[in-house]
């Protein structure tokens, strides 16, 4: 018969914390996924796409576009010009990868 055990957690982080490298990692294929799909004008959407660990939580990264205002019309589109949505076919893509 097994004897009863207690667990104590001292760091509730822990598990978030453990997550983090990965989720860089997926952050960063989101990123360059986004970057490819972009369609090039000027070329400044493409590269104007980064990650970087959120505020509050460990196992948090986020995908930005930085510096460009008008970057939610190409993703979105408007009444004028269909939707290119590379953030979200890169994010399906990953989806797909990881599940």
């Amino acid at each position: 018969m097994a004897a009863d055990a207690e667990f104590r957690v001292t760091n509730f982080r822990a598990m978030r914390e453990a997550c983090g490298p990965m989720m860089a990692k997926i952050a960063g294929e989101i990123a360059a996924g986004a970057s490819a799909n972009t369609p090039r004008d000027t070329g400044t959407l493409a590269g104007s796409y980064s990650t970087r660990p959120g505020d509050r939580d460990p196992g948090t990264y986020l995908v930005t576009a930085s510096g460009v205002g008008w970057g939610l019309y190409v993703e979105y589109g408007t009444r004028h010009r269909r939707a290119d949505a590379p953030m979200g076919r890169a994010v399906a893509a990953a989806r797909a990868a990881y599940g």
